[in-house]
């Protein structure tokens, strides 16, 4: 690689990553390609059934939906004089941090990722002065979309809200109310008993709570509501004010 990509007066138009909250930048640390990564493959099961042809296959999921399996996304990054030291403070940043954490980069600024770093590698060390790495994030397959992360506030019943995507959501849904009553969205009705102020509905992680811990035993559901692709309809009733909803859209 030419000594001049690694001239520092030359990076304010280089492109670069952020994870758990932390830039490449602050390291000197840039991008020479986007993330290279398979499509998520669907899990499935597939049987075979004597004297058919072909297998019966079975999504691993709920019914009507797909799940997708972790994709590895590599980048291949650069970084400018500083070793060894640099070296170990891109892989503490990198490696240290425990679960999912949130992972963007500058091809792709309009959505994120929820990522574990499982290598960082230094290589190709031109003069002890610069270096590339091979950067390799496991990754769930969502690529979520930034503005899906921003409350929606619905202040009357029969509101629409239009997800964009392919996918059914799994929004978080804060729902202010006084008395008993009934939220609907699409096929999905939740009974919601008391009230204090309001009750958030994760309907990722299936539980209600408020300021005060969870309060699963004061709502009603078959199941957690979905948004499914296009338009969805919020209706509400009885002693419900209004709802603010973060729809977490997502594509792959």
């Amino acid at each position: 690689m030419a000594d001049a990509q690694y001239n520092t007066k030359r990076t304010s138009g280089r492109q670069y990553l952020s994870f758990n909250g932390t830039s490449s930048r602050d390291f000197l640390l840039y991008l020479s390609g986007p993330g290279v990564y398979d499509a998520p493959a669907p899990d499935v099961t597939a049987t075979s059934i004597p004297g058919l042809n072909g297998d019966l296959i079975t999504d691993n999921a709920r019914t009507g939906l797909r799940r997708f399996q972790n994709v590895d996304i590599k980048y291949k990054a650069f970084f400018f004089n500083g070793l060894p030291a640099k070296t170990a403070a891109v892989k503490s940043w990198l490696l240290s941090p425990v679960g999912y954490q949130k992972l963007t980069d500058s091809y792709d600024p309009d959505f994120f990722r929820m990522a574990v770093c499982t290598s960082a590698l230094a290589f190709d060390v031109t003069r002890q002065q610069a270096a590339e790495m091979e950067l390799i994030f496991n990754c769930k397959p969502q690529r979520w979309s930034e503005t899906g992360q921003e409350p929606v506030a619905l202040s009357s019943s029969g509101a629409v809200l239009e997800n964009p995507y392919a996918f059914h959501a799994q929004p978080l849904i804060r729902v202010y109310g006084t008395d008993e009553g009934t939220l609907t969205i699409g096929d999905y009705s939740v009974v919601i008993y008391s009230f204090s102020d309001y009750v958030d509905l994760n309907c990722e992680t299936q539980n209600a709570y408020n300021a005060n811990g969870f309060c699963n035993d004061t709502i009603y559901s078959e199941d957690f509501p979905l948004l499914a692709p296009g338009e969805n309809t919020i209706v509400w009733d009885g002693g419900i004010t209004s709802v603010a909803i973060t729809p977490r859209w997502w594509t792959l």
